[in-house]
């Protein structure tokens, strides 16, 4: 069956790249090797990696981020947040970072499985899970693992309707405890 699927997929493959825009086919590519254009299409994703690399293991200290001070990296404040800490925090203010979030995740996780209320605990789980993914793909992005899709990194990143919406969630958490 795993056989047939890969002839099947392999044939179709072509279609689907042939009816991808340009533009489409060139994130694709720039996914798979960001060398082939690092000024156009891979510059946000070599500047991210640059600026995690350049922090090291305590960093270069608040402020003091040569790639993030100088402006290199674009959107710092929102989508490569997270290259920001690594750059002037290190993997010491990354590891902080991810724990705070683990613990937070954990902890929604802990007051949905306390409710007796079953739709409670249904939408605590979903906010949980909307965020945890928020966590994921911002991270995975900002490495280079996943192609970049414009997600801001729950309570840290700027941004108006994402963090308001965070804080909506966290209020519905609030308030579906109670009961």
């Amino acid at each position: 069956m795993l056989y047939f699927a890969n002839i099947f997929t392999g044939l179709l493959a072509p279609f689907f790249w042939n009816n991808l825009a340009e533009y489409q086919k060139q994130r694709i590519l720039t996914f798979l090797n960001p060398d082939l254009d690092p000024m156009g299409s891979a510059y946000h994703i070599i500047q991210s990696v640059t600026a995690i690399g350049s922090g090291g293991f305590f960093g270069k200290g608040f402020g003091h981020g040569s790639q993030t001070q100088l402006k290199f990296l674009p959107v710092q404040e929102s989508d490569f947040i997270l290259s920001v800490i690594a750059e002037e925090f290190g993997f010491v203010g990354i590891f902080l970072v991810m724990i705070i979030f683990f613990l937070f995740i954990k902890t929604l996780l802990d007051i949905a499985f306390k409710l007796s209320d079953y739709f409670s605990s249904l939408v605590i789980v979903g906010i949980a899970s909307i965020l945890l993914s928020h966590i994921f793909i911002n991270s995975a992005m900002t490495i280079g693992l996943l192609p970049v899709k414009g997600l801001p990194l729950p309570f840290i990143s700027a941004g108006g309707s994402f963090l308001l919406s965070c804080f909506i969630m966290l209020s519905l958490v609030i308030n579906l405890s109670e009961n």
